[in-house]
């Protein structure tokens, strides 16, 4: 049997508040869509910054996990 690696996904709410969680990356994607196209920040100060490529941007922790 193969094994796929899919993308895990924590979405970042208003009232986060901590660090980038080890194993993550923080990135900017399309809300709604798939993360395939997101784009990794390299830090909170990064946040805003790219939202002029997406119409909804939507930020999260983004890992690839074996599932």
């Amino acid at each position: 049997m193969n094994q796929t690696t899919l993308p895990k996904v924590m979405p970042i709410h208003e009232d986060f508040e901590g660090g980038i969680p080890v194993g993550y990356d923080l990135v900017v994607y399309e809300y709604g869509q798939s993360t395939e196209d997101a784009l990794v920040l390299y830090g909170f100060d990064e946040i805003g910054l790219f939202e002029e490529e997406f119409k909804n941007p939507a930020y999260a922790f983004l890992s690839q996990e074996d599932v």
